[in-house]
């Protein structure tokens, strides 16, 4: 599916009002008809214990009969389809809640978050392997959601923890009973995310953009994930948030624009992205320890200075823009 159909793939979640670690599980009779096509940034498991109508999940079409069992990652285009007879259980989570100790972790597999997590293998190979239980391995699945779906619906004492031994019990007894067409997958194409592709995407956003009024939400939009998502990656990768990284690009291009132009000051903030010309002024010195125009009195290569050679005074401009 092309970047810009993804873009057009509305963001749907059941999640949206929950704060914190997600979970969520449900059993499904429902009315004839379909669900729209849709994606959100959570994992999501269909487990089948009847049979049912085809499932889309990405670009594929996946047959669907008792123990059909689907592994949806974040962010990946479905429709789930159902009819007035169709019985599922419908799972879904985030890290934080399968692994607490990797809750700053972005949901996005790679190989390294897989030699870690090896539950989420049938996540990885969804669109490789028809995922299909016998009616007694079925049965052990249906028991395991009957028990999240009782304690998820009344909450006691270490309900959570509960809840999360059965989900980690279905993922394992699942890539288990999968194991060797795993390893060869593994072997033959081990995943490697899209943590690189999303941040090089934003930081392009970024650099295209930036005297433009722009957010996070747009930046994610741009790159067909969550703003929660890609504010966890952003951070994981480079280390600051999204309005760190703008600021930073904006403050680069100022400082070019001061050192090697005659444009005014107010002309120069309203040209990278400030629409208040105070709050560029007070955010420049912050970050370069000096006002516009007494950086410009300083680096700009037409200034005189003791060090009178146009190599030294190129190198200066280059030196205030890494700090």
């Amino acid at each position: 599916m092309a970047r810009k159909d993804v873009e057009m793939v509305p963001l749907c979640s059941y999640a949206d009002a929950e704060v914190g670690p997600r979970f969520g599980i449900r059993s499904e009779r429902v009315a004839e008809g379909n669900r729209l096509l849709h994606r959100h940034d959570y994992f999501e498991v269909l487990f089948f214990v009847s049979s049912a109508s085809p499932q889309r999940i990405a670009i594929r079409e996946h047959l669907t009969r008792r123990g059909s069992i689907f592994f949806i990652p974040p962010m990946t285009p479905h429709q789930v389809r159902f009819t007035s007879t169709d019985r599922c259980y419908v799972l879904y989570f985030d890290l934080a809640f399968l692994r607490p100790d990797l809750a700053a972790v972005p949901g996005d597999i790679d190989i390294e978050l897989l030699k870690r997590v090896p539950e989420l293998a049938p996540f990885v190979y969804q669109q490789d392997i028809d995922f299909m239980l016998s009616d007694e391995d079925a049965e052990v699945l249906e028991g395991l959601c009957e028990r999240m779906t009782a304690e998820h619906a009344s909450p006691r004492l270490c309900s959570d923890e509960v809840i999360r031994s059965h989900l980690v019990l279905l993922l394992a007894e699942v890539t288990q009973r999968y194991e060797r067409q795993i390893r060869a997958l593994v072997q033959a194409r081990p995943p490697i995310g899209g943590a690189e592709k999303h941040v090089k995407g934003a930081m392009k956003f970024i650099g295209t953009n930036y005297a433009e009024k722009i957010s996070l939400s747009d930046a994610a939009r741009r790159v067909a994930v969550s703003p929660n998502y890609l504010a966890n990656l952003l951070k994981r990768e480079t280390g600051k948030t999204f309005v760190q990284l703008l600021t930073e690009k904006r403050m680069d291009r100022a400082r070019e624009l001061l050192a090697y132009t005659n444009m005014r000051v107010s002309q120069i903030a309203a040209d990278v992205g400030f629409a208040d010309f105070d709050y560029f002024c007070r955010r420049f010195k912050q970050i370069t320890g000096s006002a516009p125009l007494a950086f410009r009195s300083r680096y700009t290569i037409d200034a005189p200075r003791e060090a009178g050679a146009p190599g030294e005074r190129f190198a200066l401009v280059r030196e205030a823009q890494r700090h």
